[in-house]
């Protein structure tokens, strides 16, 4: 998949485990890219609805291998293979969402989530083990063309967050532009605005936002998880994330 994806070097890949705020992050990624030095400042310049996947076709967002020569530039691409950009969630939120969005939601998976959970044991997740993902991304966080944001941190200061991004992609934001992003970035404004987006000539909503865009909470997993696999996460984390010091307080 990556030998047939020409790397340009303005390309920005979002790079996350399935269902670990991808849409959030990709949110303030559009709205941050407006302020790029090199985009056509002309009123109506072409602006992504949404970033298109490296990996998947999905309706309304063709896949970017496919629709490459279409995407504005600076080309700004999403990924749930590991590579160049990413942001970490607290792993039991991170396998909530996803069986809620990708198996409930859009691969309408018959079973519980406990019979999901199994999937998660077996590595037979969307994008593979999200353990050794999460691992590998933040052992590679001292390299200049990689960011490392956490779920956690992006609910804790949102407005950090925005700046960090800013910064990594060198693009001037000041406050009065990091307050605006912010604000445009809250779950309901976000709901509403990708809504609107997504709706076609005669104003028909051509794609269902709440599939997309959850709850935004951190905890959620303590309504779901049974001890064992609680622990089963624990000992992941332990095998994982402590050797390399990684953790999700903040």
């Amino acid at each position: 998949m990556m030998k047939e994806w020409q790397v340009r070097p303005s390309d920005v890949l979002l790079a996350t485990p399935p269902k670990s705020g991808t849409t959030w992050m990709g949110e303030i990624l559009r709205l941050v890219r407006r302020f790029h030095p090199e985009l056509p400042k002309a009123e109506g310049s072409e602006e992504p609805k949404m970033f298109p996947y490296l990996e998947m076709d999905l309706p309304l967002l063709p896949n970017a291998l496919i629709s490459k020569e279409n995407i504005p530039l600076p080309r700004f691409i999403k990924t749930h293979l590991p590579y160049e950009f990413t942001k970490e969630k607290n792993l039991m939120d991170t396998l909530t969402s996803t069986y809620y969005h990708y198996c409930k939601e859009m691969l309408s998976f018959p079973g519980d989530f406990h019979q999901f959970f199994e999937l998660v044991r077996q590595d037979r997740l969307i994008g593979g083990n999200i353990f050794k993902m999460a691992r590998d991304w933040w052992q590679a966080r001292h390299f200049p063309n990689i960011l490392v944001v956490k779920y956690e941190e992006m609910k804790k200061d949102t407005a950090d967050v925005v700046r960090r991004v800013g910064e990594f992609l060198q693009i001037p934001l000041d406050n009065e532009t990091v307050d605006g992003i912010v604000q445009m970035c809250s779950m309901d404004e976000m709901r509403e605005s990708m809504a609107n987006r997504m709706k076609d000539k005669n104003g028909k909503n051509m794609m269902d936002v709440n599939k997309f865009v959850r709850k935004g909470i951190i905890g959620d997993w303590k309504n779901i998880f049974n001890h064992d696999e609680v622990e089963f996460v624990d000992e992941c984390v332990r095998k994982y994330y402590n050797p390399v010091g990684l953790d999700f307080n903040v």
